[in-house]
């Protein structure tokens, strides 16, 4: 029973951010959107301080460093992660699912996004971005269902929370088609059980903030050659 009412708990705070980005959905400004990450960030490192103290509690320092076949398995994960998102976003321009014409113009109009402004941007989810992400997901949510209900499910809600709360994040870009915000919303939940299972390995968090950011970096400066910012 008291493992029951911890993974209800689990799932009620895992639902805060989801909130907050319903709540900011139609505001403008990067700030009021962005609100959701506090959450992201708030509990897990709440969760914790029940046992961690000083930097611990943002991230798992303590964790044994990964051997190097985890580090290349990482780093082939990730370059295969971004190769099928590379494959995916052209099989889907041309169907007509994605056109990166209008995305830019939408980015343009919204964030007055400008080339250094880009650059900064992919550098930003490419790094501290991606470390809140596999904090919240993979360190906290995965972790803590995985020990109270199951591998499977701990993988599967934590995939299926990393998908879904990109469809939040991009549905206040109309100029995304909905077909488009469920393949990317798809895409992210396979990444995000990949990085699950990277994460059961030695040093396993860290290979899978690792692997993240490999697929940040090459999708996203893929896609800034393919909006036309470099």
């Amino acid at each position: 029973m008291n493992a029951k009412r911890t993974a209800a708990g689990i799932l009620l705070l895992a639902a805060l951010p989801f909130l907050v980005k319903i709540a900011a959905l139609g505001t403008t400004g990067y700030a009021l959107q962005s609100l959701y990450k506090l959450a992201q960030l708030g509990i897990p490192v709440t969760w914790r301080l029940k046992k961690k103290r000083g930097m611990h509690v943002l991230w798992p320092f303590d964790e044994p460093r990964p051997a190097l076949l985890g580090w290349m398995t990482g780093a082939l994960l990730g370059c295969a992660l971004a190769l099928m998102g590379i494959i995916a976003i052209q099989i889907g321009t041309g169907f007509g699912l994605v056109d990166p014409v209008s995305i830019r113009a939408g980015f343009d109009q919204r964030f007055t996004v400008h080339a250094p402004l880009a650059v900064a941007i992919v550098l930003f989810l490419s790094t501290l971005n991606a470390a809140l992400e596999e904090l919240h997901f993979r360190a906290w949510l995965d972790r803590e269902l995985s020990a109270l209900c199951g591998n499977a499910a701990g993988i599967g809600i934590s995939a299926l929370a990393f998908g879904g709360m990109h469809i939040l994040i991009f549905w206040g870009m109309p100029w995304f088609s909905l077909q488009a915000i469920l393949m990317i919303a798809g895409a992210l939940a396979l990444a995000g059980a990949v990085w699950s299972a990277l994460a059961r390995m030695r040093g396993g968090i860290h290979l899978a903030f690792f692997s993240h950011a490999v697929t940040d970096v090459l999708l996203l400066t893929w896609g800034l050659f393919w909006l036309g910012y470099m």
